[in-house]
């Protein structure tokens, strides 16, 4: 593991590949049966349809890449409806830089650039009460999402249950890709909990938008799974 000389150092010897998500939801505080965890597509940016995601994940990249060796490359914020597991070692032949569980439908990423951020280049890490700019580089929406099994398949145990992973079909996937501007995550709050990492949890509320000009708005409240890349 390369070395980051920041307080993010803490972070990441705690909660390296730590999956503490939940699969739950939130309940809206007004209408408990609801949840606001996920995100609404603004079809034609009139016709709103909601997506629920019940996981969050953010991904701290320290290739070193950029002119900031104190800080990250970037860190990419993700929002969905199954697990995510990190692929640095191309599990069972497989090549993409992250697999999903097969059951996942909704799939959210905004990348985060240090370059583009001067608060983040000395190695502080997004702290609540802050919007930051998401990268149209690395970011994405996707739909109705198909995720193929590898071959053999691939199966990890998380909390005591079997969880098959496999990648993104984006061929059999409604892909909404990023208009140049518009891309954001504001952290309302967050904890990330180094004694027990099960109770790290992210409040944070973004916005995306597609090559059509379409909104698409997302809020999340709940568990957090950390990763290093």
């Amino acid at each position: 593991m390369k070395t980051i000389k920041t307080l993010l150092l803490l972070l990441i010897i705690s909660l390296f590949s730590c999956d503490s998500n939940d699969d739950e939801v939130t309940p809206d505080p007004v209408d408990p049966s609801t949840t606001l965890d996920g995100f609404t597509y603004n079809e034609n940016n009139a016709n709103p349809t909601f997506y629920e995601t019940s996981n969050a994940y953010i991904e701290i990249d320290e290739d070193n890449d950029d002119a900031y060796p104190l800080a990250p490359d970037y860190y990419s914020f993700f929002f969905l409806n199954g697990r995510l597991l990190d692929n640095d070692t191309d599990i069972n032949g497989t090549s993409d830089e992250v697999l999903l569980s097969v059951n996942t439908t909704q799939f959210v990423v905004l990348s985060v650039q240090v370059a583009t951020h001067p608060s983040l280049q000395t190695g502080i890490p997004p702290t609540a009460g802050n919007t930051y700019v998401a990268s149209s580089n690395d970011s994405n929406v996707v739909t109705d999402l198909q995720v193929d099994s590898s071959s053999p398949q691939t199966f990890i145990n998380i909390d005591g249950t079997n969880v098959e992973f496999g990648e993104g079909n984006e061929a059999n996937s409604t892909i909404y890709n990023p208009a140049t501007l518009g891309h954001s995550v504001t952290i309302n709050a967050i904890n990330i909990d180094n004694t027990n990492p099960a109770n790290s949890t992210i409040d944070v509320d973004y916005t995306f938008v597609n090559t059509s000009g379409e909104l698409i708005s997302g809020h999340y409240e709940g568990t957090l799974g950390v990763f290093e890349d």
